[in-house]
């Protein structure tokens, strides 16, 4: 959960690498959701996790994950994606002129 990705991004290759910094940040963030249900699951039902329910343990993220993703390109939709009026970027965007 930790250790292995901070020395993983220690490495400058990785960093570089768009591949290797999504395999990273999809490990975190399964390995996060594995966490979350080993902590919360066992007090839900003693006798272990049961099969007939183990798809709404996996549907319920990516429904609540996919609402939020959606709500946050609705909103990003409106707004403007530089900084407008802002006197110390106007010289900012020429790159290498």
């Amino acid at each position: 959960h930790f250790v292995i990705p901070f020395f993983l991004l220690l490495s400058r290759d990785v960093k570089r690498r768009k591949q290797a910094l999504v395999k990273v940040a999809m490990v975190l963030v399964f390995m996060t959701w594995v966490d979350l249900y080993w902590i919360v699951m066992p007090s839900f039902d003693k006798a272990g996790p049961q099969i007939q329910w183990l798809w709404l343990n996996l549907a319920a993220p990516i429904g609540i994950g996919g609402i939020w993703i959606a709500a946050f390109l609705w909103q990003l939709k409106g707004k403007p994606l530089l900084p407008l009026n802002d006197p110390e970027f106007a010289g900012g965007t020429g790159h290498g002129a």
